[in-house]
């Protein structure tokens, strides 16, 4: 009797051990890549819903950015392709000759975005266009 009562004790916590790695292996620290929100410095670029931003710079006079964390992004050579192809559909060119390493160039109209995927984060920089002055010259009169 007293045998049959430890059997059903192990059985319960074996089927207990089971469900936990059941769960454990449900839960993804991936990236869900279905949910979109505008960037904080532009609207019109995309990144995740599950992102957190964690640092934003606006009105620098040489740029806009905004840092999020993201915790399953790997710093890769390749944006996450879910991810590019939500950039695609929000209207977002890749200017190829502009990426390089870990830093993506999107244009939009006039409008450049500079992506940069860490480990567990990434960052949205909008660079601001350089103001050339135009110095005029003074012309001698005879």
């Amino acid at each position: 009797m007293q045998r049959r009562g430890i059997q059903h004790s192990l059985y319960l916590m074996l089927g207990v051990l089971m469900m936990v790695f059941v769960i454990a292996g449900c839960t993804s620290s991936e990236p869900g890549w279905t949910d979109f929100v505008g960037a904080a410095v532009d609207k019109s670029f995309p990144v995740p819903k599950e992102a957190k931003q964690s640092e934003t710079v606006l009105n620098n006079s040489k740029m806009d950015y905004v840092h999020y964390s993201l915790t399953g992004l790997h710093e890769s050579k390749d944006v996450p392709e879910a991810y590019e192809q939500v950039i695609a559909e929000w209207g977002w060119k890749e200017l190829k000759e502009e990426s390089t390493g870990t830093t993506w160039v999107y244009e939009k109209g006039k409008q450049i975005v500079q992506l940069t995927i860490h480990e567990n984060s990434f960052t949205v920089l909008i660079p601001k266009p350089e103001r050339k002055m135009v110095i005029q010259g003074l012309e001698s009169s005879p």
